[in-house]
């Protein structure tokens, strides 16, 4: 009785994808963004920067259930995701929405911490969350539906440390989701072969014939809105231009060595960019103390 509870609890564990934080570290950093922007980080906006660290790994689980639940049986048609809990059909899909509903309720738990005006942009980007999984069923965009959602706490972290919102925290997170675009599309073409196979569409199948090009194109805005961010609010100085030119290098290495065979590599490109997002807190942190 007590393995088989066990040995549930990790399904559990697996189902919110728990087991691979480094998504969970792609949807905090934007949120850190936000807090750090044009902000010294005081005592209270630490306990917010907490906050928004365990709602990160909660939302996240959350995300990854509803998107299983939605997609379990294509899931179960892909390499890569056959062997998830639900696909795998170890867990059902009545236990999944209880597990949903466990980690949402955490996740208000968490909250109801912020002000109201927090709270709503907070929950502003609710619905898309749950119609995500849809996109791909019927557009070649569904990255950029992802960007929308993954960096909307630049807003919700920015929202908390100050009281009005400042146009320039725009370019920051367009800047994000120019980035969850590119890295997501990297992602994706693990799965393109089966994706072609089973009627999913993503923006690996739209950009395949021109991969690089493409990849190119989208971090190349994404670094020019970063590099806007730093400049247009800390002003051209070394450590802009540092952490500017350094954001341009690592995302031009991912460009060159952008192998769409390679899946191998593909996943590890996928990964470094929870990396980059702490490096680039770094950079709006330090800036604030100069």
């Amino acid at each position: 009785m007590i393995k088989s509870s066990s040995n549930k609890i990790y399904l559990f564990f697996l189902l919110g994808r728990y087991h691979k934080p480094y998504g969970s570290f792609l949807l905090m950093w934007p949120c850190f963004w936000g807090v750090s922007f044009l902000n010294q980080i005081s005592l209270v906006d630490l306990w917010y920067l907490i906050l928004l660290a365990f709602g990160s790994f909660i939302m996240r689980g959350a995300g990854c259930t509803i998107n299983d639940i939605v997609d379990h049986k294509y899931d179960a048609k892909v390499e890569r995701t056959k062997n998830r809990p639900i696909a795998s059909k170890k867990i059902t899909i009545l236990e999944a929405i209880f597990f949903l509903f466990i980690q949402l309720l955490l996740g208000l738990v968490i909250l109801i911490n912020f002000d109201n005006r927090t709270i709503l942009i907070s929950l502003s980007i609710i619905p898309l969350v749950f119609l995500y999984p849809l996109f791909k069923r019927f557009t070649f965009f569904p990255q950029v539906i992802l960007g929308l959602i993954f960096n909307w706490g630049v807003l919700v972290g920015f929202s908390s440390s100050n009281e009005f919102i400042n146009i320039n925290i725009i370019y920051l997170y367009f800047a994000g989701v120019l980035l969850t675009i590119g890295y997501d599309t990297i992602y994706a073409f693990q799965d393109i072969n089966d994706d072609r196979k089973i009627g999913l569409k993503s923006l690996a199948i739209k950009t395949s014939k021109f991969p690089r090009f493409y990849l190119g194109l989208i971090y190349g805005f994404s670094t020019l809105l970063f590099c806007i961010s730093f400049f247009i609010n800390y002003g051209i100085n070394f450590l802009s231009i540092f952490f500017s030119s350094s954001t341009f290098l690592f995302l031009l290495m991912q460009v060159k060595n952008f192998d769409i065979n390679n899946k191998q590599m593909l996943q590890k490109q996928f990964v470094s960019n929870s990396y980059l997002g702490g490096f680039i807190f770094f950079g709006f942190f330090i800036a604030n103390y100069l």
